[in-house]
């Protein structure tokens, strides 16, 4: 649950990119489609970029901080959200359903049953690639875009920008790959990857030299905040029908990678001496 909310933490950066532009100082006001989202974080009032352009952010602090704070989530969400809970979130039951057999021969009530095969795989993918997007975003926040102007020859930001379209991208598309055939969100996720990912392609060949850079970015960032706030909803609810019993599993005979059947909510239950499930 805490990784669930880490994910919908996301939600919070469209709220400190409104705040910190109404204090804009740069060359008229800050455009959402010809600004970057770093042009908010720059630490000092000076011409930036190639071709330059006038940015100042005095709250450029706060934005820096909200960076690092977000980065913060996404790690912690990679490490929290385990693979058996990314495995089942799309369908709550499938795991109590799979080793109910395996479950009931154990005297003590617990096993701990991990993912195998290609879900093991996607699961890890999920994790490490949401794992790199954070470090990414937590660079970009302690490493403004104004940074190398510091007397560095190579700069920090710019390739952490790569790291984050890169991380986002595989991250999207391996939770559609993941969660396909089982429910109608892994719809979801590769319309976001395919919105991120022909954003990312106009930021690298026009190089931020269009009047429109500002809506490619946000293409690549709006579409990883929807992406990780779905996963987020999804991953609290699964967590909570499994805990209480609502959903019944789908049957035995169906493979857990496969055609999907929606859940059906049954009445809640309790049972004396019932095995716990530890994921």
């Amino acid at each position: 649950m805490i990784g669930s909310w880490a994910a919908k933490a996301m939600l919070s950066f469209i709220v400190f990119e409104w705040v910190v532009q109404l204090g804009w100082k740069g060359n008229g006001t800050y455009s959402y489609a010809s600004n970057y989202v770093s042009d908010l974080g720059a630490v000092h009032c000076d011409n930036v970029g190639n071709p330059a352009r006038y940015v100042c952010s005095p709250s450029f602090a706060a934005m820096d901080l909200a960076l690092i704070f977000i980065g913060v989530n996404v790690v912690v969400a990679a490490c929290l959200i385990t693979s058996p809970v990314l495995w089942i979130a799309a369908h709550a039951g499938d795991l109590d359903d799979a080793y109910k057999a395996v479950r009931r021969d154990k005297t003590d009530g617990k096993i701990r049953m991990q993912p195998t095969g290609f879900a093991k795989v996607t699961t890890t993918i999920i994790r490490w690639s949401l794992a790199v997007t954070g470090l990414a975003i937590f660079a970009i926040g302690v490493f403004p875009e104004d940074y190398p102007n510091a007397g560095h020859t190579i700069g920090i930001h710019d390739p952490a920008v790569v790291i984050l379209s890169l991380g986002i991208f595989v991250t999207l598309v391996s939770i559609g790959v993941l969660w396909f055939r089982r429910t109608d969100a892994s719809l979801w996720f590769f319309g976001l990857a395919i919105v991120a990912g022909v954003s990312g392609l106009l930021m690298l060949f026009t190089g931020g030299k269009t009047e429109f850079s500002g809506i490619f970015e946000r293409g690549v960032i709006y579409a990883f905040i929807a992406g990780l706030a779905i996963l987020g909803f999804m991953v609290s609810s699964a967590a909570h029908h499994e805990r209480v019993g609502h959903l019944q599993p789908r049957p035995a005979t169906r493979p857990l990678w496969g055609p999907r059947q929606a859940g059906r909510l049954v009445a809640p239950f309790r049972r004396r001496h019932a095995p716990v499930l530890e994921i």
